[in-house]
Order: structure tokens, then sequence, then C-alpha cells
């Protein structure tokens, strides 16, 4: 399982946050407890040159103290992206009722672009956390407590479906064909470009005056996210194309196209 960072980058990092106060009670720390993480919020579904604000928190004790400002929060995601949290915005504040717990604060700011999140990044981030105490020591690295899996979020490309019933009416005796494309916002370049192949599709039906939606067909994308299939006509009523998502899309329905039976 990948960390993010490698203790002597941790220790060196601390080291220029902390100062000389970090061995004010050297060799005498133990390590703070991690207690929980949260990513405060949902899954974020970006489109081309888009970029989003969220917190990230975690709750943090030791019995000498949180340190305000020795702390870090990564989001690693895939193709090795770590998210790091935007600079200045990390604090620890003690808990007014027990001043030996404290919460401690950041702020991430995401873009969709070559030079920050590219195709290979959407996916899934996972919430790796480290913290110091008081009496945190940097030669020994004693009073220092890390963690990882915290919380998780999914950071997708937008997605658009397209959907088509044709011939409209149906000939009588012949199937009804279904195309349609999916395709997702391009970080790499701008706008957005067909889906990869193999993606899940559905093929979703509704009869006129029903409440009850059928699942039809399991299929999956081709080359440049296009659908095609066939389906034998049924009663007059709605056909949509309809992508589950993984982690790194997000769910959606094509626009629906309602079918009058000749």
């Amino acid at each position: 399982m990948r960390k993010p960072l490698a203790a002597a980058t941790v220790l060196a990092t601390l080291a220029l946050l902390l100062g000389p106060a970090a061995t004010a009670r050297a060799g005498t720390a133990n390590p703070p407890r991690i207690l929980s993480g949260t990513i405060h919020a949902s899954d974020l579904v970006l489109g081309p040159a888009t970029s989003r604000t969220f917190f990230v928190s975690f709750e943090a004790e030791d019995d000498s103290g949180i340190s305000r400002t020795g702390a870090e929060v990564i989001l690693g995601g895939p193709d090795g992206r770590d998210l790091r949290s935007d600079p200045g915005t990390t604090l620890c504040t003690p808990h007014s009722t027990n001043p030996l717990r404290s919460t401690c604060r950041f702020t991430f700011t995401v873009r969709t672009d070559p030079w920050s999140l590219t195709n290979a990044h959407a996916g899934l981030y996972r919430m790796w956390a480290l913290v110091t105490s008081n009496d945190f020591d940097i030669p020994t690295s004693e009073g220092l407590t890390t963690a990882y899996d915290l919380d998780r979020i999914r950071i997708q490309r937008k997605a658009q479906f397209t959907a088509d019933a044709f011939p409209e009416p149906p000939r009588p005796g012949h199937p009804l064909g279904i195309v349609g494309r999916l395709t997702l916002a391009d970080w790499d370049n701008g706008g957005y470009t067909g889906a990869p192949a193999g993606l899940p599709v559905q093929l979703v039906y509704n009869a006129d005056g029903s409440s009850r939606y059928e699942y039809i067909a399991n299929l999956t994308t081709g080359s440049g996210g296009v659908i095609a299939t066939t389906t034998p006509p049924r009663a007059d009523g709605i056909w949509w194309l309809a992508h589950n998502g993984t982690d790194a899309t997000p769910w959606i329905y094509s626009a629906a196209d309602h079918v009058d039976m000749p």
C-alpha cells in the first residue's frame, strides 16, 4: 500500500514548520492519537477547466496537547497523484472543554487542467493524515502519528450522454435500433471527449402509463464511447441509456426518447 510521504520527508517538513520549539520536551513524548477523519464533500463531478474548494478535518488528542501547525493531510489518488492542502490553511484548534484534544482543519482546492488534475487522475482518493503533539521531538520522531484511509472521496469526470431510437415509428416486425454516445470531460485538452471502450451501460424502458422501469439489456461502450444495439419493439414508451458510474465517472442517464408504435 503506497504511503504518500517518506519518513525523512515528513520529518524535514515538520522541522521547518515547528522550528526549535519542537524539541522542548525531547525524549518524553508519547504518540498522539488520530481518532477520526472526514472529507467534508460529496463526490466531486468536475467539468473541463473547473475548480472546486472543500474542507478536510480530523480529530486528534495527546496528553501534552496537539501542535497547532504540526499536522498534514494528503489525499492519495490514481496514477500516483497526491493532493495537498492549500498553503497556509492548516490549523489545529484545541477543544474548549478538553485542551488535550484538537480539531485539525485543512482547505483543498482542486483544478481540472493539465497542470493539476488530468484524465488519468480521475478516481478514488484516500485520506492520509499526520499529526504531532506539543512535545514532539524531531530527532527521534517521538510524538508523531500517521493514519491512512481515514475517509474517501471520488473525483470524477463530468459526463454527457445522448441516445436516439430509430426508425420512428418502428417498422412492424422489425427491431428498434438504439444508438448513443457517452462523452467525458477532457481535463487534458478542454471540452468533452468520447468515453473509453468497455464502460458498463444499460438499456432502460418505461411503457406509457407504467411506473415500472425495465432494464432491457446490459451493454458496454465501444470505441469513442459509442453504443449501438437493437431490441424488439414494445408498446408506446420511453427509452434511455444509463451509465451507473465508476470511481472515475458519475452516474448518468441519457435524455429520454419517446417512441410511438405504428
